[in-house]
């Protein structure tokens, strides 16, 4: 009987701690609907981008010609929705990824569990990074010795 209990115990403690480790934390949780609440904004034409960049993105050295980069970018993420089903997007965590598509990723001190990747039919489709309840950053870009960094604004 011992032994038996214990089989199962063997069998069953990875299942049960893996799928409560698939859940997130609370902030993770936040992270990914904050996602959500931009991708839809981002997805309804009737939102005009720079009401998104002033009420959903965070701009901490506020100037003309970052505002008119930051539309211009945000216009590109729109497009790119416009041919999708934003239904079928994948929010993904920094911690569901495979090490293998994060390890060119220099998080530099931001946290992990705010860092949402987007998938669209299995490809990456942005990456957005989350910061007290706003977008910190929708750019992922190379920093050299092929390592990529979350570039706030």
């Amino acid at each position: 009987m011992g032994k038996r209990l214990l089989f199962l115990l063997a069998i069953f403690l990875p299942i049960i701690s893996f799928a409560q480790s698939t859940e997130g934390s609370p902030r993770t949780n936040e992270s990914v609907a904050i996602a959500k609440n931009f991708i839809n904004d981002m997805a309804d034409l009737d939102v005009a981008l720079d009401v998104i960049l002033s009420e959903k993105v965070i701009v901490n050295k506020p100037n003309n010609e970052l505002y008119d980069y930051l539309e211009a970018s945000l216009q590109e993420i729109r497009i790119n929705l416009l041919s999708k089903d934003i239904e079928e997007i994948q929010y993904k965590r920094f911690n569901e990824l495979p090490r293998k598509e994060v390890r060119d990723i220099d998080p530099e001190g931001k946290l992990v569990e705010n860092m949402i990747f987007l998938y669209y039919k299995n490809r990456l489709l942005t990456s957005l990074y989350v910061e007290d309840g706003k977008i910190a950053s929708f750019t992922l870009v190379s920093k050299g010795n092929e390592l990529a960094h979350f570039v706030t604004y």
